[in-house]
């Protein structure tokens, strides 16, 4: 046994192949370059043997033919999905959501999303008291609307304890900013990464905060308006708060301001302004779903929060309130894709990698630009 490990590691360090002797057992083991004699399927000596030998060849078959069959069906609908848009364009958003890591970019963003939720809340209320100081019942519709009752005692401790003027309320001010801006800047990479912008052409420094604070303002005003249309639409609103056309306005209000800070944000977290016919299905994609996750919020985090609670029993609330989140950043992300691949047209993708089309070699030549960090530095990328 010594002397034929011996001779197979000699085979294999030669690049020879090495056949053995056969064994008191009746079996001759075939050893290749590279490969263990002991890890060779043995050479049929006796009947036994030859039985084995014949069940492993008619599995090696059948395994075959599964991988044929399951080859052929799967390129049939791949030339049905290229010719036909209505699949071929959702399988396209699909490869590019995968390509740009969608989901990792998602889950960075309800990360930050969820550290930001309470200094922005917290802003808003600031500008809210500071703007309608003379209108004290006006001023508390509005702060009523913009907090979920379950933050307002907190909220309250909050605005207690800051500085009444001066240089310490800026400081305290400028403290919150500094805590709001992770989301707008997971926004920005998220945003230019799904874009296909390199990394050459994409703000930096001082550019880079100067265009994320004012993302920053675009979000507390749109957060501000969405809370003025509530209060308006209750006012108009029937005494028995079923009053369908009020609800209509509301909703239709809510899309056109969550457009218009889904395009603002757009326009300034990119390096070139963007047109408007390449952003909109992002910006009404997302206004829609978030307008949609806001009307049944009240139904669906009360859901999310009694799901959570026998897992995370004390922590449910929290964990609610991150998977209600994690829905907004995932809609925003989408919706960003769509744009995307519609722009760019990314569209029809293969869904046979080694055999790769003009979809997937723009895709690809896009990642590659995307490594491009100084201005002399060009990457490129080539599909045989």
């Amino acid at each position: 046994m010594i002397t034929m490990s011996i001779a197979a590691t000699l085979g294999r360090r030669h690049g020879t192949t090495t056949t053995n002797e056969p064994t008191a057992g009746g079996h001759a083991f075939a050893s290749r370059a590279g490969v263990p004699s002991a890890l060779m399927f043995p050479v049929a000596q006796s009947g036994g043997s030859a039985s084995q030998a014949v069940g492993l060849a008619s599995g090696r078959v059948g395994h075959t033919r599964t991988m044929t069959a399951l080859s052929s069906v799967r390129d049939r609908v791949d030339r049905w999905q290229q010719r036909h848009a209505s699949l071929g364009f959702p399988i396209a958003v699909v490869r590019k959501h995968g390509d740009d890591a969608g989901g990792r970019h998602a889950a960075l963003m309800t990360y930050y999303g969820f550290l930001s939720l309470f200094p922005i809340m917290l802003l808003a209320v600031v500008i809210v008291s500071r703007v309608l100081t003379n209108f004290p019942s006006v001023r508390a519709q509005v702060v009523k609307a913009l907090v979920p009752f379950q933050f307002r005692g907190t909220l309250d401790y909050a605005l207690a304890s800051l500085p009444d003027g001066g240089i310490a309320l800026w400081a305290g001010l400028i403290g919150l900013v500094g805590t709001s801006v992770g989301v707008v800047l997971t926004a920005h990479d998220t945003l230019n990464q799904v874009a296909g912008v390199p990394h050459r052409l994409r703000a930096s420094g001082l550019a880079k905060y100067l265009r994320v604070l004012a993302a920053l303002v675009v979000l507390l005003v749109g957060i501000i308006a969405l809370a003025a249309v509530t209060v308006q639409a209750v006012r108009l609103s029937a005494p028995d708060g079923l009053d369908t056309r009020a609800t209509a306005v509301e909703l239709a209000a809510a899309i056109l301001i969550l457009f218009a800070m889904v395009w603002l944000g757009a326009t300034l977290l990119l390096p070139r302004r963007p047109r408007l016919r390449s952003t909109w299905p992002m910006a009404l994609g997302g206004a829609v779903a978030i307008t949609a996750l806001l009307a049944f919020g009240a139904l669906l985090l009360p859901a999310l929060v009694m799901r959570a609670g026998p897992i995370y029993g004390a922590f449910a609330a929290i964990v609610g309130l991150f998977s209600f989140i994690s829905l907004i950043a995932q809609a925003l992300v989408w919706t960003a894709e769509v744009a995307s691949v519609r722009h760019h047209r990314l569209w029809p993708r293969s869904l046979d990698a080694a055999n790769p089309i003009e979809a997937d070699a723009k895709a690809l030549r896009m990642l590659a630009r995307e490594q491009e960090r100084i201005p002399s530095q060009r990457v490129t990328s080539e599909v045989g």
